[in-house]
């Protein structure tokens, strides 16, 4: 629109111009001795106007032809910016397909522009890590220092690739860099806590598990996993230290305790610890919410010099569970401990009776040693090791 303005502006003005020197008799005289020159006004104004065209048009070629160095120098900058670009996608493209040396061939090449450096490097780095070559790949990383837009991309990956290379103290210093920049960090949290589990720093990797679940960056399914899992060895990682272990025990929710998979877990350790009323307790909590053979058959251990209070208890299951194989031997050995041998004995048969065993027949020829008769004692040993094997 502005261009159709100027231009009817320039024509009407043209137009006026000329209508008034073609009214015009006026001239204009020139003198330098011994020269005169006379000229009408149409002419000069013809004149003056081709001149000013003339030195605009000769400026504006001086113009161009100065600027020609650096329309060249732009032009090869574009030029390999544009052949970074293609390097770098080449880089990425064969990284994904696992030609890592070529890969870190075309990221190395990109690097030569400033404005891919940074991805280019990491890229690089991440190829050389895959190939093995870790001096070369901190190299590469080394080169990202203090792109623009890439630090935190550099220093995850670092710390990743720390990682995967099992320098697990060395990745935590770098996550801890990404933290301080951003606590919720959801990356930088996940592999602080791979770093943690790497170390078995187990209530540290609990701590981090609550900080994921608490920015929303785990699935129910995957932050409960995970969280078992770290609770099940942080337990272990207090074996035989009696009083952490309890206190340990004690802090976990009520729902895991009595879940037969913690419950499990937990009695083994505190009989490792030798806290069999321990033991006891978190067999029995777990197993009035729900039946589980395996926490039945080391109830048995948990016996002390009186196992008659243990007898008892077990005995109150019955009535529920009169054909299970496991509680009948548990039964047999708790009476055994107790020399109650009529019951023992008693007990061990009507298990055997219900699921012939290993473990079974080898109690009942125990109990038949101690009762002196060795023969039957010697072909419950065979079944058991008929069954065994």
């Amino acid at each position: 629109m502005r261009f159709a303005l100027w231009a009817v502006a320039i024509v009407a003005a043209a137009v006026g111009l000329a209508l008034l020197l073609r009214q015009s008799e006026g001239y204009v005289v020139i003198v330098s001795a011994p020269w005169r020159v006379e000229l009408s006004l149409a002419v000069l104004v013809a004149c003056v106007l081709a001149g000013y065209l003339a030195f605009h048009s000769l400026m504006r070629l001086g113009a161009w032809i100065i600027r020609i160095p650096a329309r060249v120098r732009a032009r090869r900058a574009e030029r390999a910016r544009d052949a970074a670009r293609k390097a770098l996608n080449d880089a990425l493209l064969a990284f994904f397909q696992g030609r890592y040396a070529s890969a870190e061939r075309s990221a190395a090449s990109a690097m030569a522009d400033a404005e891919s450096r940074g991805v280019a490097a990491i890229v690089a780095a991440r190829s050389a890590h895959e190939l093995g070559r870790f001096a070369e790949r901190e190299a590469f990383l080394g080169q990202a220092t203090g792109a623009a837009g890439v630090d935190e991309a550099r220093l995850t990956t670092l710390a990743d690739l720390l990682i995967a290379q099992g320098k697990h103290d060395e990745a935590l210093t770098v996550v801890g860099e990404l933290l301080d920049a951003d606590p919720r960090n959801t990356r930088a949290l996940r592999l602080r806590l791979e770093a943690e589990r790497g170390l078995a720093r187990w209530a540290a990797a609990l701590a981090s598990i609550e900080a994921l679940h608490k920015a929303g960056a785990l699935g129910a399914g995957e932050g409960e996993g995970l969280r078992e899992e770290a609770q099940l060895r942080h337990l272990e990682s207090l074996a035989g230290d009696g009083a952490a272990l309890a206190e340990a025990w004690r802090s976990l929710p009520l729902a895991s305790r009595v879940a037969p998979r913690f419950a499990l877990a937990g009695a083994r350790l505190h009989l490792a610890a030798q806290d069999r009323a321990g033991a006891q307790a978190i067999i029995e909590a777990a197993l009035e919410q729900a039946w589980e053979p395996a926490l039945v058959a080391l109830y048995a251990d948990c016996a002390g010099d009186d196992a008659l209070p243990l007898i008892e208890r077990a005995e109150a299951w019955l009535p529920d569970h009169a054909r299970d194989a496991v509680l009948l031997l548990t039964l047999g050995e708790l009476c055994t401990r107790q020399s109650l041998w009529g019951k023992a004995q008693g007990y061990l048969e009507a298990s055997l009776a219900t699921q012939p065993t290993p473990a079974g027949h080898r109690a009942l020829a125990d109990l038949l040693d101690r009762l002196g008769k060795s023969q039957e004692a010697g072909r419950h040993r065979r079944k058991s090791a008929e069954l065994a094997g």
